[in-house]
């Protein structure tokens, strides 16, 4: 079974050249074109296409507009879902599932939407498809990988080449059109029309362009090595975030994030909901946590990009222990489990270079959390599952409905204050607990959306 705490290695960047409908701007100026110099430092204003941009030095000395990743995009401006993977388009493909992506009697269970597992530091944007431990090394064909819809295969990423991977191992983007596309992460030998791809992109490690493909028919084999990532992106799912923006520079398609389980027909959706952990609605999760005016949701370090961080994004496959280091160290989410709503995730970025998840003593609710209250400080500790019966589950082993149950160690504190403006005061508190707190230190770090 391929590792998941690989799977928030995955890179896709924005493409910057494409955006939105025209739009004039405001906070600082009027629409301008992206990349023209500008004259003051620190100036701000809206590109076009209603994208956020800030007057900055590059390292020529010269100034020029970039993203500004912690500002807004203009009121009522969203990028749109074609342009987020590229202009190229069916305007007339089908914006639902005729097929299913693979067989459920197949598979041993699925993970909804919402986790948060190491470097994922917010929650997932796509399910994680598992097969029964032991079928690892099958003959090929024994488990293989189909479009749940006809389009055209636009984007293939060999992970052997970026991210020395010692497997086949793909990135898989199909168009079905221009309000509907699916993501393939960490499928195997790529089968049929999408093979022509992966010889493409054999030598850069990434391939662009329009290879047709049928619903239901076969792209890759998993036999070898079982299990695969599948995201659904549709314009008919978009949520209005509280700031965009911080999704401009990377992974862009987040507003766009789709429960994958509506776009099938009823018996498709029946069988692969059936293998699905979380047991309450939506059954197949989400990744939308955030409500403003509380602490609740997805929060990054001002200053550093938004989503895209400030780390090093290359993966690294052989990654022992809980140290890792990359764009998720400003990272930080306070979020229900996706398979126990019930219990409040504490996801930190960089605990002492750890990107890890934990309970707080109490299971304290940062929807709680609001402006103007006193700083809030949790105690956090790790914590087990447990199984429907009451039983300690083996995580490598999950059953549907499983709970989370808090540990009695407590390995820190989390200290944290919504400001008026909408922003954080956070302190990671490592070894210390919330009884010692009298107080925020130059250790603390200011968190926007």
């Amino acid at each position: 079974m391929k590792s998941r705490l690989t799977a928030g290695w995955c890179v896709c960047m924005l493409m910057l050249g494409a955006c939105g409908s025209s739009s004039s701007g405001g906070d600082g100026g009027s629409g301008v074109e992206r990349y023209q110099g500008c004259s003051n430092d620190g100036e701000t204003a809206f590109d076009v296409g209603g994208i956020p941009l800030k007057c900055g030095m590059n390292s020529a000395g010269e100034l020029m507009w970039d993203v500004d990743s912690e500002g807004k995009l203009a009121e009522g401006t969203y990028i749109s879902l074609n342009s987020v993977f590229g202009d190229e388009c069916d305007p007339n493909g089908p914006t639902s599932y005729s097929a299913g992506i693979g067989s459920a009697d197949q598979w041993s269970h699925v993970v909804p939407l919402g986790a948060m597992l190491g470097t994922h530091v917010t929650p997932i944007d796509h399910i994680y498809v598992y097969y029964p431990q032991g079928t690892e090394g099958s003959a090929p064909g024994t488990f293989t990988v189909t479009s749940p819809a006809g389009g055209q295969i636009v984007q293939v990423e060999d992970f052997r080449k970026n991210n020395d991977y010692p497997y086949p191992d793909y990135r898989v983007v199909i168009s079905h059109s221009c309000d509907l596309y699916s993501v393939f992460i960490h499928v195997g030998e790529l089968q049929g029309a999408a093979a022509e791809a992966a010889k493409a992109a054999a030598e850069t490690g990434r391939w662009t362009g329009s290879i047709r493909v049928s619903a239901g028919e076969t792209i890759a084999d998993e036999s070898a090595n079982p299990g695969f990532d599948f995201s659904t992106f549709a314009t008919s799912a978009k949520v209005d975030m509280i700031n965009p923006g911080s999704y401009l520079q990377f992974e862009s398609w987040k507003p766009y994030t789709a429960n994958p389980f509506e776009f099938f027909s009823a018996d498709i959706r029946a069988a692969y909901e059936a293998k699905t952990l979380r047991t309450v609605d939506p059954i197949g999760g989400t990744i939308f946590h955030d409500i403003d005016g509380t602490a609740q949701g997805n929060w990054f370090v001002k200053g550093t990009n938004g989503y895209r961080g400030v780390g090093d994004q290359k993966a690294s496959y052989d990654n022992h222990g809980k140290v890792a280091r990359g764009y998720w160290d400003t990272h930080l989410a306070l979020a229900p489990d996706p398979v126990d709503p019930t219990a409040l995730i504490y996801s930190i970025g960089d605990w002492e270079g750890c990107p890890c998840q934990f309970m707080s003593k109490g299971n304290i609710n940062p929807s709680t959390v609001k402006s103007g209250m006193p700083p809030t400080v949790v105690d956090l500790v790790e914590f087990g599952y447990l199984a429907p019966d009451g039983s300690m589950m083996d995580p490598s082993r999950p059953v549907k409905g499983y709970k989370l149950t808090p540990g009695s160690a407590i390995v820190g504190s989390l200290a944290f204050q919504l400001n008026e403006d909408g922003s954080m005061m956070v302190e990671k508190r490592p070894g210390l607990e919330a009884a010692s707190f009298d107080g925020f230190t130059a250790n603390a770090l200011t968190y926007v959306r």
